[in-house]
């Protein structure tokens, strides 16, 4: 029997095949585009997710002949808007978490209810990329659109698979519209949207059975759909993030740090955003900062240099997008600080690393003031492959970083939970342990405190 994983992300889907062992067996992935119609637009077609999920699944059990398949869970991108009509038929494009078109809505909407309504209901901040804008939007924009529910991607595609709107409790609580210290939807939420409880799905905790497939996947009715979770819930349990044991640190366009606890957290802050995590006793925080997309940039523009000077090391703020987590200071901007002639395009390159290995490190200073050790930081992704980053965040966090063989760690979660008690059993992907250099440590402690002043310095000149 094999545990299919898929996860529809951004960009593309992909689905992972996992036997009984929890051996990895096979690998499909199949793109499709994002649609910018208008500047701050991010569109996708809902058929797309539809027929990628197809497309991956045949061509990963395809790899598996003679193996039956047991059961599918999804981890999905979080928080894209899909409206559809009551037979679950898509109205309009789906609206990408990625979409800053209601900006004017955000306003609206802070202003009337006030951003502590928002985290105190949702956990998280209002934040103009929120489908709570997208919502309010297709009212002010698009009143003529008979609404009958209010779809994400998960339940879009359950009902697609089994024929019941079901979302799971992760993906719920990803979204403006549940409380993930209750565990339920907001009633204050959807009555300041205009939302009814009959337009939205089910919610579930993740790893239950929401139903047999049915006919479209071509696969018997015997296999299961299991609740899943939205990616970096679901990448989390895959890595083995534990509360005060390993949390994972993600590391793509964004970095992202997820940890997970044994009880609702709260930021007095209003910062920090929360949600439910896969296991119906635990919560998560997750807090994405500057990473992949700062760096890439920073490559396009200099020319290669392998070499470094012994000019003092600059100090490089990585906010080429504003700030995210932990404070959210969307005013700051990158910024490089100390240059000299004596400096090569490398110092730079090294310089910008460094400050999104310092982004990673007030992050995880920011979890566990909520929530005490978060433990050790298991990283995924693009940078993880790389020897160089992981032993970077090591020595600023201080603390062992482990990078696992396995890197689609959201569809390995996803296996996990459509398996369920049968993944207990699975012996975890091999990992590299990279262990901090303890007199390298010393010296990021000074760069890290340099950089901390450096940038709270700015803040008041970027605030005028």
């Amino acid at each position: 029997m094999i545990y299919l994983g898929v996860d529809i992300g951004t960009t593309s889907a992909k689905c992972l095949a996992v036997d009984e062992d929890g051996t990895i067996l096979a690998l499909a992935q199949h793109p499709y585009p994002m649609h910018h119609r208008h500047q701050g637009w991010a569109e996708q077609d809902p058929e797309d997710y539809w027929n990628a999920l197809v497309e991956v699944v045949n061509r990963c059990v395809g790899q598996c002949e003679g193996k039956d398949v047991a059961a599918l869970s999804l981890s999905t991108q979080g928080d894209t808007l899909i409206v559809t009509d009551s037979s679950g038929n898509p109205l309009a494009p789906a609206i990408s978490w990625m979409d800053t078109r209601g900006e004017a809505e955000c306003r609206e909407l802070l202003g009337e209810k006030g951003s502590s309504f928002w985290y105190r209901e949702t956990g998280m901040p209002l934040a103009v990329t929120s489908s709570a804008c997208s919502i309010r939007w297709l009212r002010n924009h698009a009143p003529d659109l008979r609404v009958g529910r209010y779809c994400y991607v998960a339940d879009f595609l359950a009902f697609r698979l089994t024929g019941r709107f079901v979302t799971d409790v992760p993906s719920a609580s990803w979204t403006p519209l549940f409380n993930p210290f209750t565990r339920d939807w907001s009633r204050p939420v959807m009555d300041a949207l205009g939302v009814h409880p009959s337009s939205l799905p089910e919610v579930i905790e993740s790893g239950r059975e929401i139903g047999g497939l049915n006919e479209s996947l071509g696969l018997p009715a015997s296999t299961k759909l299991v609740a899943g979770a939205f990616d970096q819930a679901s990448a989390a349990l895959g890595a083995g993030a534990s509360p005060g044991v390993r949390s994972v640190l993600s590391c793509g366009t964004a970095w992202v740090l997820t940890s997970t606890s044994n009880a609702p957290i709260e930021d007095e802050n209003e910062r920090i955003p929360i949600y439910c995590h896969t296991d119906a006793s635990q919560w998560g925080m997750v807090l994405p900062f500057t990473g992949g997309a700062a760096y890439d940039w920073l490559n396009e523009i200099l020319s290669p240099d392998d070499k470094t000077s012994d000019a003092e090391p600059l100090i490089f703020v990585p906010h080429l997008y504003g700030g995210l987590c932990p404070d959210w200071q969307s005013q700051s901007k990158g910024s490089l600080l100390g240059l000299t002639l004596a400096h090569t395009p490398q110092d730079i390159r090294l310089a910008m690393m460094r400050g999104i290995a310092c982004e990673a490190r007030r992050n995880v200073e920011a979890a566990e003031r909520l929530i005490g050790d978060i433990g050790s930081v298991q990283m995924v992704g693009g940078a993880s492959k790389s020897g160089v980053w992981p032993q970077m965040i090591a020595n600023m966090l201080d603390r062992p970083v482990h990078v696992t063989e396995c890197v689609e760690s959201a569809c390995y979660g996803a296996a996990k939970l459509a398996a369920g008690k049968a993944s207990q059993g699975w012996k975890e992907p091999g990992a590299v342990t990279y262990a901090p250099d303890a007199d390298v440590v010393q010296a990021e402690d000074r760069l890290y405190a340099r950089y901390v002043r450096f940038y709270e310095a700015l803040l008041s000149l970027y605030d005028a």
